[in-house]
């Protein structure tokens, strides 16, 4: 071989790495890429180590979302000259392309990547080949399809729970919302192939589930099904015996009927933690958000949930300084929010999303006004973390000890989701559920010692 041919080397040579942004839906995803890259036989390294490609999974829910996007394809790029940059997601599928990436691919069609990579490469085969020639870069569009993929069973890297994608898209269009233009309408799985990897997961060892979509209660919605599909589809899941937990991702106030959640009581391995999303307390600033609901309609469906589920912890969104809030409405949400006496709250300064019509909407509140109302939330969420907290002291919860740490003490979460530190001088293990009496609480976490 002569100085001026390229390299050439087996392909289970060449390494790939992730990193992803954003939501739990982007980390399954994420997954599912991996997954098909190993299976053509990439060596899959982690996201510190330097690679021959990386393939970074972006975000574009927020302004500071964008920028971290960006941030990481050119720190990837400076940081592993004459590698294979790939971004994918929500923000290319937005923009179309990506400057600074050698490929960029959308919300759509995700796992054509591989192949994508292998021309860029200079080889594309059926099969996984035996040497690959490196190329110069060049950027290649997003492949424009409507069809949205959804992976295969995929290999998760937690240990104890595993995460299940089962619809994609948004029809809602809220005022403030980019993400229906990124993940189009709604598209909802089969029910048959998401039980089938369930079953495979729980077979993995995987005991608890999280279902997780970006719209979840529009689950079948395109098939004119409405949110007892949602529920059917969780009596299904409770039925697999490998499976001890079960947990929601975000739901959405109005579409939980009384029948609905009366349904969820009786899904036996289901998690008593919802996260219900809320926006704010205030009955005009959800006008301009086009939330379709109000306080009163969202405090109904709290009062129905703890009816049914006495120690259930109920998590949510708060976006402050939306434009127009004033200092009346920024109080009412915050006197809503301590009312309710949610178990955390999740607090973001508005965002303009550039294709919104809150984009437009005026006056804008000022930075320093979101600062301050930024933190003044993230004081309530604190306070009434802690009392929710409270709560379970000197009681018992269920835990799935997740991790060990250098002294041997476990932790893992409760049912609720909330992180508890175990202590136990009996044999336990990775991944068994175990009964935890209360002793203490520090900084919002549980202390405690194995009961049996």
């Amino acid at each position: 071989m002569t100085s001026m041919e390229p390299e050439k080397r087996s392909i289970e040579n060449y390494t790939i790495a992730f990193h992803t942004l954003g939501c739990k839906v982007n980390r399954y995803e994420t997954d599912a890429v991996r997954q098909a890259f190993a299976s053509r036989g990439f060596q899959i390294v982690t996201e510190e180590t330097p690679a021959d490609i990386l393939v970074i999974n972006t975000c574009t829910v927020t302004s500071e979302a964008d920028r971290k996007s960006r941030q990481m394809i050119r720190r990837a790029k400076r940081r592993n000259p004459g590698a294979i940059v790939v971004a994918m997601g929500c923000q290319i599928e937005l923009l179309k392309s990506a400057s600074d990436a050698d490929i960029a691919v959308g919300t759509k069609n995700r796992l054509s990547v591989v192949d994508l990579v292998l021309e860029k490469m200079g080889l594309l085969m059926t099969d996984p080949p035996s040497t690959v020639t490196k190329t110069p870069s060049t950027v290649t569009k997003t492949p424009e399809t409507g069809y949205q993929e959804f992976g295969p069973v995929v290999s998760q890297e937690d240990t104890t729970r595993a995460f299940i994608k089962i619809q994609d898209g948004c029809d809602s269009f809220c005022s403030y919302c980019i993400i229906p233009f990124a993940r189009g309408r709604v598209v909802s799985r089969a029910s048959a192939e998401i039980l089938r990897e369930a079953e495979e997961l729980s077979n993995r060892g995987f005991h608890e589930i999280v279902l997780t979509g970006i719209h979840l209660c529009s689950y079948g919605k395109e098939r004119g099904e409405g949110i007892e599909a949602l529920a059917q589809l969780l009596e299904q899941l409770d039925a697999i015996p490998a499976i001890h937990r079960i947990r929601l991702g975000s739901l959405e106030p109005n579409s939980m009927t009384e029948s609905f959640v009366h349904k969820l009581a009786g899904i036996r391995k289901l998690c008593p933690h919802f996260h219900v999303s809320l926006q704010s307390g205030s009955d005009s600033v959800l006008s301009r958000m086009n939330r379709k609901y109000t306080a009163g309609g969202y405090r109904e469906v709290i009062s129905l949930l703890r009816s049914v589920f006495p120690r259930v912890a109920v998590t949510t969104d708060i976006i402050v300084a939306f434009p127009g809030e004033t200092e009346e409405e920024h109080q009412e949400s915050l006197r809503f929010c301590r009312e309710i006496g949610f178990s955390r709250i999740h607090v973001f300064p508005f965002s303009v999303r550039s294709g919104t019509s809150a984009a437009d909407m005026q006056p804008k509140v000022s930075s320093k006004t979101a600062d301050e109302r930024t933190e003044t939330f993230l004081q309530l969420s604190n306070s009434l973390a802690a009392a929710y907290c409270s709560r379970f002291e000197g009681d018992t919860v269920d835990v799935l000890l997740e991790t060990k740490d250098e002294s041997g003490e476990f932790s893992g979460y409760s049912k609720e989701y909330l992180r508890v530190h175990v202590s136990s001088s009996q044999d336990v293990r990775q991944g068994q559920e175990v009964r935890v009496k209360v002793i203490s609480m520090e900084q919002n976490e549980l202390y405690g010692t194995v009961t049996y």
